[in-house]
């Protein structure tokens, strides 16, 4: 007999564009055990289709110790199709519920290495829009486990009001320059790649899609090692990507061409550089 459905109830959503809204969700059972990365899949009463149920997953972005509420970060899919799950979503609001399935996914930290040693090589977490969301939970739960390694979060976006979690981003970052990076070393680019257009009046940051953050400039480094103050090679970098699949695939290539190496692509020690992500 199947198990019924879980509950998952909004309790507050954040609308920082017309397309773009961070829910929290209260969680039948209460928030799960899950590990960072992973994404939890919500049902919808399916649009077309009389008695069924539409799901969708959607990467967490709140850390797993965070036990009051769980948070997502959506949006709202227009182009090239309209999303028939976001467009159904877009209409509820606070105490509107859906059902939903526990959180699950690959897309998690690596703390070993294949011979079983310790992952001590510094993250560079690179994320295109919603991509963000994963990292979000990373660099929550890391922070509060006390993570030694350096951490360089990488966001892109079109759009100024599109950065999201960039105010609480910059405070990690700027808490990390006040302690010398001695006990956080925590470091966060952002880049718009439509700076010309009059929303983005006043951007004084990068420029740029975001895999231009970790392709080398005149000055033989990428802005992402020159935050982190050293080139980046497969002995002290990993890199996790996730995005849409042309980001994925652009980021994919300008760190290859360097020596770096998905999984798939695992070198004879079993060991890899890359871990990614891609959707759409």
């Amino acid at each position: 007999m199947k198990a019924p459905d879980l509950k998952a109830t909004i309790t507050a959503r954040e609308d920082l564009t017309d397309s773009l809204a961070l829910f929290r969700f209260d969680l039948e059972g209460g928030v799960p055990d899950f590990e960072p990365g992973q994404f939890l899949t919500l049902g919808l009463p399916h649009p077309e289709k009389e008695g069924k149920t539409l799901f969708r997953p959607y990467s967490i972005s709140s850390p797993p110790e965070r036990k009051e509420a769980m948070e997502l970060y959506v949006r709202w899919a227009q182009r090239p199709v309209l999303g028939k799950f976001t467009t159904m979503l877009w209409k509820l609001g606070v105490g509107d519920s859906m059902s939903y399935k526990p959180p699950k996914g690959a897309f998690t930290i690596e703390h070993t290495k294949p011979d079983g040693s310790p992952e001590n090589r510094r993250m560079v977490l690179i994320g295109g829009g919603t991509g963000i969301a994963p990292f979000v939970s990373f660099i929550g739960s890391l922070k509060k486990a006390g993570c030694q390694r350096q951490i360089v979060l990488c966001h892109g976006a079109s759009y100024l009001p599109e950065l999201g979690y960039r105010k609480e981003m910059l405070e990690l970052a700027a808490e990390s320059d006040a302690d010398g990076h001695n006990n956080w070393d925590f470091h966060y680019l952002a880049s718009i790649s439509r700076p010309q257009e009059e929303a983005n009046a006043g951007w004084d940051g990068h420029a740029g899609r975001v895999e231009s953050l970790v392709i080398p400039d005149e000055s033989g480094l990428s802005a992402a090692e020159q935050a982190a103050g050293e080139a980046f090679t497969p002995e002290n970098t990993t890199f996790y990507i996730c995005g849409f699949g042309g980001t994925v695939e652009a980021v994919r290539q300008a760190v290859e061409s360097r020596g770096f190496c998905t999984k798939k692509e695992a070198r004879e020690d079993g060991s890899y550089d890359i871990k990614f992500e891609s959707y759409g």
